[in-house]
């Protein structure tokens, strides 16, 4: 594609893709309170799986920014990073500890250094390593567990491609379901942030 269908593509994937795990998180939060109880476990994993896609095309967008070996629109195209591509993001992040080490790394200007603050941040983005490997491959079985005081656990379980079971869980408490619609909408706005400063620059603005 030449310069202009790449730009046009870019500004597409950021307003859709980038975009869509926050439309639905934010859809679901508004009524997971409201509706029947026996909802709630599907609509929680519901979330998780946004929180994680979310969190994956967070490091789809800085891994192909980072390495431009690859026009980054050639790259973003790709497949989500599975298990492997997520923990090798997490371990680049993990390296930093100013800011402006995270634009550089990327190759954006000063526009988005609030994104990268926070997701300094942020930090232990390994610990969403066990839901990644739980949903790379696809929709997971779903079910709840109870403990022996009586409190709900989200269990989320799958096969990986290599035939292993993978599983992760999530406790069904209010702030924990309010901090996956809060993760994916974190996850969101830095992808845009990242992305937008690269359209800009390349739009010369």
């Amino acid at each position: 594609m030449d310069a202009n269908e790449e730009l046009a593509y870019l500004r597409s994937f950021d307003q859709t893709a980038v975009a869509k795990p926050q439309i639905v998180a934010d859809n679901v939060l508004t009524g997971i309170f409201l509706t029947d109880s026996r909802y709630r476990t599907a609509l929680t994993a519901l979330l998780l799986q946004e929180a994680v896609e979310a969190g994956r095309r967070l490091a789809l967008v800085c891994l192909a920014l980072a390495d431009r070996s690859v026009p980054p629109a050639r790259a973003i195209a790709r497949p989500l990073p599975g298990l492997e591509g997520w923990q090798a993001f997490a371990a680049a992040i993990g390296r930093f500890e100013e800011p402006a080490q995270i634009l550089d790394w990327l190759h954006v200007d000063q526009s988005a250094r609030q994104s990268a603050e926070e997701l300094l941040a942020w930090g232990g983005l390994s610990r969403l390593n066990a839901a990644v490997r739980v949903l790379e491959g696809g929709p997971p079985e779903v079910l709840t567990e109870r403990d022996e005081a009586g409190t709900a656990t989200l269990v989320i379980r799958a096969y990986t491609a290599s035939g292993e079971r993978a599983e992760a869980r999530l406790p069904l408490l209010d702030d924990q379901i309010i901090a996956l619609g809060d993760m994916a909408g974190d996850f969101v706005t830095w992808t845009r942030d990242f992305l937008g400063a690269y359209l800009d620059a390349r739009a010369g603005r």
